[in-house]
């Protein structure tokens, strides 16, 4: 026989688990049942849209794509860039000093009120 587990907040049944899961599993592959019947692989519908121009057949890099996003926020990414140094211990010491800061203003915010 199988037991439930409980706890303070319900129960942990696995057959009703999986039993939940089988039936959202029927209702996902109902829903794709109903897609698009006309997909061809290998066409034109398949390729990377150029903003209306013919793809070339070099692999597309995201800065020829994206290069007007990228134009616009050319100084925030040199700053970026420049703070960037691939050093671990550089990324922790950020975490931490971000850590900090957000536990003193949420301190800071509590003696207030």
């Amino acid at each position: 026989m199988i037991y439930l587990l409980e706890t303070g907040a319900g129960f942990w049944n696995p057959l009703v688990w999986l039993l939940s899961l089988f039936i959202i599993v029927l209702l996902v592959y109902f829903v794709r049942c109903f897609g698009e019947k006309k997909y061809n692989s290998g066409i034109e519908q398949t390729t990377s849209f150029y903003s209306g121009n013919t793809p070339p057949n070099l692999p597309i890099k995201c800065n020829n794509i994206y290069w007007g996003f990228f134009k616009a926020l050319d100084k925030y990414y040199k700053v970026l860039m420049n703070i960037h140094t691939g050093l671990v211990s550089d990324y922790v010491s950020w975490f931490i000093l971000t850590i900090v800061l957000g536990l003193i203003v949420l301190t800071i915010g509590d003696l207030l009120w």
